[in-house]
């Protein structure tokens, strides 16, 4: 058995491949099959040119789903210091992408993944999946899954060491919804505690709630080298004290 963690936003992953390689076929089979006029050529080139745009859209979301998300997971955790006992939420968990990777940097602490499992978000989205990849990962002794809103975190204040999430917070709508998870995040942070957010969008937004939250925020980068598709992350701490 082996683990795998999916493809993400799959329908719109297989619409931009789709249609973006059906323009691009079909502009270049009119443009060679055909004795076209100038302004044809034109047209044939500009609808490839078109097509190409989301076809490398789509096909890099499938590079990511492949290649990339792994390689984006072990960027996130090696941003952070682990000393093997952490408490750590995945936020959006899916598949368990992040739940696992963090269960492994802890063997001596706890992942808990939550999410609300929306099939279009995730290839074989579901609590079962992400308890499967833990079982066949070997750390299915330390790792919980729960169905919960990330705008609701079921935890007390302050219940965390690492607060991890990717590709998740960009499904929610609204920017007031958005902000309302951020907070969420924040409040269930313990003092001392690391914030990481990765996302298709630039993560500016996230980090203006978390600041406004009382975090303390560093750097909102992209990391599509790391990811090989559009990615921004993000990371904010929590202080010990009260927020300047």
């Amino acid at each position: 058995m082996k683990a795998h963690y999916g493809y993400d936003a799959p329908g719109i992953m297989r619409g931009l491949t789709l249609g973006g390689g059906g323009a691009v076929l079909v502009a270049g089979a009119l443009g060679a099959g055909l004795r076209l006029p100038g302004w044809g050529l034109a047209a044939c080139a500009l609808l490839g040119v078109a097509g190409a745009v989301p076809l490398g859209l789509g096909l890099a979301m499938a590079a990511y789903g492949r290649w990339g998300k792994m390689r984006m997971r072990n960027r996130m955790l090696d941003l952070v210091p682990w000393t093997g006992r952490e408490q750590v939420l995945d936020v959006g968990t899916g598949a368990g992408l992040l739940l696992v990777g963090a269960a492994k940097r802890a063997p001596d602490g706890r992942a808990v993944g939550i999410d609300i499992w929306a099939a279009k978000d995730l290839s074989g989205n579901g609590p079962d999946v992400a308890g499967r990849n833990a079982m066949v990962e070997g750390v299915a002794d330390r790792v919980e899954v729960l169905t919960a809103d990330a705008r609701h975190i079921p935890f007390p204040d302050g219940s965390f060491d690492r607060v991890l999430s990717l590709l998740c917070i960009h499904n929610i709508e609204g920017k007031a919804e958005q902000d309302a998870a951020c907070r969420e995040i924040a409040r269930v942070l313990r003092p001392g505690g690391t914030v990481l957010v990765g996302d298709w969008l630039p993560t500016h937004v996230y980090a203006a709630a978390f600041q406004a939250a009382g975090l303390r925020v560093g750097a909102s980068e992209p990391y599509m080298g790391t990811a090989l598709a559009l990615m921004w992350l993000v990371r904010a701490d929590k202080p010990y004290g009260p927020s300047p």
